[in-house]
């Protein structure tokens, strides 16, 4: 077996370059294949000569582990390895014939290696007592990884969101407020991470975020991992790693529902500016903060120790709120959530040597009133449609202890519908159907389908109309086989090596209103208000300046000119764009000696993507070495230093190409005040309104290398310090290449064409780069099962140009590359930029009694102030370096930081189990969120989503958008059997 392992592991080394021209020759990347299990490895010696002990058996049971018990003797060197271990306890066993048996208990956590060395005497193994404590190294002694795992037992004992979304927070590295979804992860922006479910890619294949949701109940956990990736591992961001529960080997039922009902709240009304707190004497009667949770789930064997199933199914309904404020001062209609979440798992084990599992998951959800924004009224509110279904097929095959396989095949369907409110739902006008100076206007109580958008420039105020109707529907399936082999030559060897890939399938429906629809849910076809006699296109949208008005009164009266500055005509248009992507893998842990462990590695990735056209929009091929070492200081695997130097490309997105494509061409019209008419100014998107790159073969990518000392300083606690260096490069953008503007960049003098039309070159410009500098100081401790913290301090720096991906990070699609007047002015600290960082969850138990805390400093983001450009017609002008605003004039001296205000949380858990009393796992309890009621501006979240303070140069500059959601209590009942 020593000579099949020797064998098996040279090959593994020697296809290591053989595995990187294989992947360069396949057709068409695959980014991650996730990590489900973890393991646990260790020496046997004597304890008093130190001699390793071989021939030990070596046996491990947990209910947990499906297919029974699993046993190994130990090698010559005394050496044990378990692989493949789904999270959670397991009891070890080591025995000789004949003398009794000595125990341990541990927790595995996927992705990591729980290192137990044990030594071992017959006079001890006598001694031994039934009692086992539970042991949790993590120090994490074979790899360069940072990040952490999350696991439900700690999560069930802290308030949270309930979202696998809002608990990532907790890690240090990763940025961004709660219930923003999308978090940053040291420097990446929240279209660089991967989101997996076991085993199942499911970042969305266009905006590369996250595209699913689970039932938080049925997670076992999440591993969070923010940098020093193995080669099996791809994103320029982060990895958020969800395992689900799978069943066991007795039935389990576990219920609960939550409320948080409106009177459970403190909502107020607060003044506009950052400085302001509650307005005491407001009238306005605020806008409703409530919730309500239902969950199943249950599970156990339909065969034992063959067939697990575990099934789950939760109903949240949410309704938040903004405070009412400038420009309008309405209560704007509150956000109505409806989701549903579906789970089913069938985990099978025919026989020890192979593990079969079926995951599929489902997640309707329905969205009204989304876009949150007092610079509108109700009727010009957006409404959201979302949900999918996905699934994936696991095979593990345990050749034998020296070799696995495991091949993955998911595939994922969801859809987005986005568009009016008046048109998919109704609409709430209470907010201001009593107030004269609105309830004059039909068209802001009846919505109609023909009636155009109308945005005040002067003021920043939307009417009318919401978005365009958009039909979103994208296709995913991946196919991952991979190999883990294991031996000895020159020391100790586990290698992995895999080949990913992913096929990508998107159509986009946009359908602007006018007269191709129909009226819906009961609202009639009106008049333009402006225009008596005359009905409105709806495919328009106006963009009204100079009146001198603000509000309604400052909109484009055709009549006297009044207001009217331009419009936008934009037809329907069908698009659909598809990608196809593999990447090769092929990375070695070797063990020269104990004491050091080397981590080369290597990935090739090729992707390519085409438009509806049939178009080439990116051909990307990425070479990604990685390279780490190991230092075990103090020689027990309680002192580690590691070091890492790794690259991540990005070469399969259909962002791009969902861009880079035959739109409708929206007409561009001026107005003429002389004929009182608008005429053709210029165009945008068609077939000419953009331009491939064929010569651009560099992906984005990020090169990135930390340094990482972690200590085990007492019982199942560690302290780490990580210090992080992440560059990243060539991130996809347009670059506007036909528009000649004169000296002060506010005025299009020419086009190199001739022809008056935007042109965007999508292509990865080197200039468009960010860079990353970190330290966090962490502690894991979990010295008892009553007391578990994660505290940890971020110190960190982002910098550089790169603050935009194709329109998507700030929702203004004008970058460094659209205007070269402005060029000078993108370089300094990026929105995401937060320069420290406290988190600290922990909890305690006793006696049922369980308390718990999530607190957390979030010190002020970066804002930038822009100012209106009249060929835009938007604000696409800055004065002043990003993060910064210029106050008055041109005197450099009074640039200023441009920073919102520290964001602090702090939220409490309550909960006594009553099983001491009535025998049985009923638990009440008790959640307080915000506790000390603050109110600090915050981010709507989403790509695109509202910034926490008015940037523009509107009279409402410097005011808040949006706050923290003030004081709640949740109380929640739960039933565990």
């Amino acid at each position: 077996m020593r000579n099949l392992s020797r064998v098996c592991c040279k090959l593994a080394l020697l296809s290591l370059p053989i595995l990187g021209g294989i992947s360069v020759l396949l057709p068409n990347p695959a980014y991650a294949i996730g990590e489900q299990n973890g393991r646990v490895e260790g020496i046997i010696t004597d304890a008093q000569s130190g001699v390793a002990v071989p021939g030990a058996t070596v046996k491990i049971t947990s209910k947990s582990l499906i297919g029974g018990p699993k046993t190994v003797n130990t090698d010559d060197n005394g050496r044990y390895e378990f692989v493949e271990l789904p999270p959670g306890s397991y009891d070890l066993e080591v025995s000789y014939e004949g003398v009794k048996p000595m125990r341990r208990r541990f927790v595995a956590r996927q992705g990591q290696a729980v290192p137990l060395n044990i030594k071992w005497s017959v006079e001890m193994a006598q001694q031994e007592t039934t009692v086992v404590v539970e042991e949790r190294h993590i120090t994490n002694p074979d790899s360069t990884q940072t990040g952490t795992v999350l696991t439900l037992d700690s999560e069930s004992k802290v308030a949270s969101g309930r979202r696998y979304q809002d608990i990532v927070q907790q890690v240090a590295g990763v940025s961004g407020e709660s219930g923003q979804g999308n978090p940053n992860i040291k420097g990446a922006t929240l279209l660089h991470n991967r989101y997996l479910v076991d085993g199942l890619d499911i970042t969305d294949p266009v905006t590369n975020t996250f595209s699913a949701n689970i039932n938080f109940d049925s997670i076992a956990s999440v591993e969070v991992l923010t940098g020093g990736m193995e080669a099996q591992y791809n994103s320029l961001g982060g990895i958020i790693n969800l395992i689900t529960n799978a069943g066991g080997n007795d039935w389990h039922f576990d219920t609960s529902f939550y409320i948080n009902n409106q009177k459970l709240s403190q909502p107020r009304q607060f003044g506009a500016n950052l400085y302001n707190n509650a307005r005491l004497f407001s009238k306005l009667q605020p806008g409703p903060t409530q919730a309500y949770l239902a969950n199943l789930n249950f599970g156990g064997p339909l065969v034992k120790n063959k067939l697990w199933v575990n099934i789950s199914f939760e109903y949240n309904y949410r309704e938040t709120s903004i405070p009412a404020g400038p420009p309008l001062n309405l209560q704007h209609p509150s956000e109505l959530n409806h989701r549903f979440l579906i789970r089913g798992k069938l985990t099978y084990a025919p026989s020890d040597k192979h593990r079969i599992t079926l995951s599929l998951s489902a997640d309707p959800a329905y969205f009204s009133n989304v876009d949150q924004f007092n610079g509108e009224l109700a009727i010009a509110e957006d409404y959201q449609k979302q949900g999918g279904v996905f699934g994936i097929l696991q095979w593990d095959y345990f050749h034998s202890k020296n070799v696995n396989t495991n091949i993955q095949a998911g595939f994922q369907w969801s859809t987005i519908d986005f568009g009016p409110q008046g048109y998919f739902a109704s609409i709430d006008t209470s907010g201001y159907a009593g107030n004269s100076l609105y309830n004059k206007n039909p068209a802001n109580l009846n919505y109609s389908v023909l009636q155009a958008q109308h945005n005040n420039a002067d003021d920043g105020t939307s009417w009318y109309q919401g978005a365009a109707i958009q039909v979103d529907t994208r296709y995913t399936a991946q196919f991952d086989p991979s190999i883990s082999v294991r031996g000895r030559a020159a020391g100790y060897h586990d290698a992995k090596f895999g080949i990913q890939s992913r096929f990508i399938y998107h159509i986009n429906e946009v359908q602007t209103l006018g007269s191709d629809f129909p009226a819906v849910n009961g609202a009639s076809v009106v008049p333009d208000p402006l225009n008596p006699g005359q009905f409105a296109p709806g495919g328009s949208v106006y963009t009204d300046t100079g009146s001198g008005n603000n509000g309604e009164a400052g909109l484009c009266n055709q009549k006297t000119g009044s207001g009217c500055f331009q419009r936008t005509d934009t037809p329907n248009y069908s698009l659909h764009q598809q990608g196809f992507g593999i990447g090769a893998f092929a990375q070695d842990k070797w063990r020269p000696v104990s004491w050091l462990l080397i981590l080369p590695g290597l990935r090739v990735d090729y992707g390519q993507s085409w438009n509806s056209r049939g178009e080439v929009v990116s051909h990307l091929l990425g070479f990604g070495p990685r390279l780490g070492f190991i230092l075990d200081l103090t020689r027990d695997q309680k002192t580690i230093f590691s070091a890492f130097y790794g690259r991540s490309n990005e070469t399969l997105s259909l962002l791009a190409a969902s861009g880079a494509d035959i739109t409708g061409t929206s007409v561009v019209n001026q107005w003429n005040q002389s004929t009182k008419t608008f005429d053709k100014s210029f165009t945008t998107g068609g077939a000419g309104g953009y331009r491939l790159d064929p010569g651009n073969y560099t992906p984005p990518h990020a090169d990135e290398v930390t340094a990482s000392l972690r200590r085990e300083g007492f019982a199942n606690s560690v302290v780490t310090v990580d210090y992080t260096y992440k560059h990243f490069q060539n991130i996809w953008d347009t670059v506007e290449i036909n528009q000649i503007w004169d000296p002060t960049g506010t005025r299009v003098v020419g086009y190199a064409n001739k022809t008056p039309q935007q042109v965007l070159l999508y292509t990865t410009p080197d200039a468009n780069q960010r860079t990353y500098q970190g330290v966090d100081f962490i502690l894991e401790s979990a010295p008892g099962r009553n007391f578990d913290i994660l505290a940890s301090y971020t110190l960190s720096w982002l910098y550089g140009s790169g603050a935009e991906q194709l329109g998507q990070l700030t929702g203004v699609t004008a970058s460094q590359f659209y205007n070269p007047r402005q060029y000078q002015q993108y370089d300094g600290f990026l929105p995401e930029d937060h320069r420290h960082q406290i988190k600290v969850r922990g909890s305690y138990s006793w006696q049922g009694l369980t308390g718990g805390f999530n607190f957390g400093w979030l010190s002020g983001g970066v804002e930038t102030k822009s100012f209106f450009n009249q060929t835009d017609g938007g604000y696409t002008v800055r004065r002043s370096p990003q993060g910064t605003e210029p106050t008055k004039g041109n005197d450099v001296t009074q640039i200023a930081e441009f920073r919102t205000p520290d964001l602090i949380t702090m939220d409490l858990r309550l909960q006594f189990d009553f099983h001491s009393l009535i025998r049985q796992h009923l638990s009440l309890i008790a959640d307080l969120f915000n506790v000390f009621n603050l109110s600090s501006a915050t981010n709507s979240g989403g790509t695109g989503g509202t910034r926490a303070v008015e940037n523009r140069d509107v009279p409402t500059y410097g005011t808040i958008n949006a706050r923290q959601t003030p004081f709640r209590a949740q109380f929640g009942l739960r039933y565990v059997y």
